[in-house]
């Protein structure tokens, strides 16, 4: 990982990749090519980076930098793929189930609300399997009658809660870093039997790094 670091900083001084970085780059991450651990940590000390240099490059400067790296640590990875679904019906249900019992490492879920047993029954299960969760939700919702956010945090799950007069309304979860659900769809009995919904599941690294970014920074403001 000190090379991985070291490498980094030395693209990073310029702002930019250059062919020879990104080929001493390649050699280095494909040492840890399907770790799922360590290039969650090669991407998470790429994002830190990043947003230590923002105010001196810039925001965009500084994802363009990051989507880079993210595309090079998962470079050996299956190719671009994506899927929909929709509802009523339970096709978004079980997706997003199994979503989370896919995760080998790490779960983030920016909710609007949670009040679907089944989906909850797999976030503790992955939880009690090792898999480090992060949960961002509504502060109002959260105390709708069957909502089961204090229930996932009495398990052990770390959540917080958006305290800004208006909603927070995300519906998207990353899993390891490097897959991404997203979409209309709530985390609820409702959305799946009556309403007309959809989630939209990919492993693109730009998508992911920005919703990666923008959870990071809800996290991070909701934890000072």
């Amino acid at each position: 990982m000190q090379d991985i670091q070291t490498l980094l900083e030395q693209s990073i001084e310029d702002f930019s990749i250059s062919r020879s970085e990104r080929k001493e780059l390649k050699v280095a991450l494909a040492q840890i090519s399907g770790q799922t651990a360590e290039q969650a940590k090669a991407r998470q000390l790429a994002f830190r980076m990043a947003t230590k240099v923002i105010s001196e490059i810039g925001e965009l400067a500084a994802m363009e930098w990051l989507e880079g790296v993210i595309k090079l640590i998962y470079a050996n990875e299956n190719k671009i793929s994506s899927s929909a679904y929709f509802s009523p019906g339970e096709d978004c249900l079980h997706r997003i189930r199994r979503f989370i019992s896919e995760a080998q490492h790490s779960l983030d879920v920016c909710v609007f609300t949670i009040t679907d047993n089944r989906i909850v029954e797999k976030i503790i299960e992955a939880h009690q399997r090792g898999i480090k969760i992060r949960i961002i939700s509504d502060d109002d919702k959260s105390e709708d009658l069957g909502s089961d956010m204090e229930h996932l945090k009495k398990s052990g799950i770390s959540c917080v809660y958006d305290a800004t007069p208006a909603h927070m309304h995300h519906k998207f979860a990353i899993a390891d870093g490097h897959t991404l659900l997203n979409g209309s769809f709530n985390w609820t009995r409702s959305a799946t039997t009556a309403n007309s919904e959809n989630i939209l599941v990919t492993n693109n690294p730009k998508l992911v790094t920005k919703y990666v970014a923008a959870f990071d920074k809800l996290w991070e403001s909701l934890n000072i």
